[in-house]
């Protein structure tokens, strides 16, 4: 008969150690959705009000600075590479030819 005691306090030990799990992760599933929901409606704002989002902030400040000039610069050096590789293969070609 004790074990049976010990057993039926152990079991409502448990039911009330249960109970406070479930109310915390009823608190934590709360907390998520009041995050989410913030999130999402960050996203919404940041798609129809770029100035919202710091990140479109910042995109559209970089896109403002840039005069082109580095592209321009990219393009110079790409340039010079090929008309390089270019040489060094008419070179090869005729360097194998003699």
């Amino acid at each position: 008969m004790e074990e049976i005691g010990v057993l039926v306090k152990s079991i409502n030990d448990l039911k009330v150690e249960l109970s406070g799990f479930r109310s915390e992760m009823k608190e934590f599933k709360k907390a998520i959705e009041k995050k989410v929901d913030c999130l999402d409606t960050r996203s919404v704002q940041c798609q129809f009000n770029p100035n919202v989002c710091a990140t479109a902030r910042r995109l559209e400040e970089h896109i403002k600075s840039d005069n082109g000039k580095a592209g321009r610069t990219m393009a110079v050096i790409a340039c010079v590479i090929s008309c390089f590789n270019v040489a060094i293969t008419l070179i090869t070609l005729v360097v194998k030819g003699n």
